[in-house]
């Protein structure tokens, strides 16, 4: 089954940079090609627009569809902005890396992750999960539970020499590293990095706890 943005697999990470970009240019420019398609009828307005789809230019850089629901273009596309910012941010604090696979419009993949680099042996050296969540509450939809899941820290920070990552917006990273958690209960710590984005992306890289 197709995407809406293919995934990345064995290129640099300028190049995968240089991909994400001009995908989401595509689709930006086609979303906003149809902006006459979007629904004037105020009784009716969230019915149409929740099942609106946007014609998209497929095999455009890695555009995967022809077609997209509103809603989840918009989704994707924050998504992607925090994939962009983050690699970016790994460009310029790891050099000589390549990578392994970027996975800009799926989800909770379960034999990955998000963003995975590697050096230049073929060693794994970073670990990312990546979301836009709109929220300054920890527990929202258990994401922090499922990326820490993915990411192999449930029980703590494995010590294999893997940097592991949640690329985030400024709020739910700010939630995330709140003073008011119950930290004792849990196995790990965050390590806060400004990624230096316009749109405020956040790595907080994780770490054992030092009393562990």
């Amino acid at each position: 089954m197709a995407h809406l943005i293919e995934t990345i697999y064995g290129v640099s990470v300028n190049e995968a940079i240089n991909l994400l970009e001009i995908t989401h240019s595509s689709i930006v420019n086609s979303v906003i090609k149809s902006q006459t398609k979007l629904a004037t009828d105020t009784q009716s307005w969230g019915a149409v627009m929740k099942r609106l789809e946007i014609n998209l230019c497929a095999g455009e850089g890695l555009v995967g569809k022809s077609s997209e629901k509103y809603v989840e273009v918009i989704n994707i596309l924050a998504t992607v902005e925090r994939t962009i910012a983050a690699l970016k941010w790994f460009e310029n604090k790891f050099v000589h890396t390549t990578v392994r696979e970027c996975h800009p419009s799926t989800s909770d993949n379960a034999e990955g992750n998000d963003i995975v680099l590697v050096d230049s042996k073929g060693n794994i050296i970073i670990r990312c999960e990546v979301c836009d969540v709109v929220s300054s509450t920890a527990g929202q939809n258990g994401k922090e539970k499922k990326d820490i899941n993915n990411l192999g820290c449930t029980e703590g920070v494995p010590e294999d020499n893997v940097l592991r990552f949640i690329a985030t917006s400024s709020e739910f990273a700010s939630a995330l590293v709140s003073e008011k958690r119950k930290w004792k209960d849990l196995p790990y710590r965050y390590k806060w990095n400004d990624s230096g984005m316009s749109e405020g992306t956040v790595l907080l890289e994780l770490v054992a706890r030092s009393d562990s």
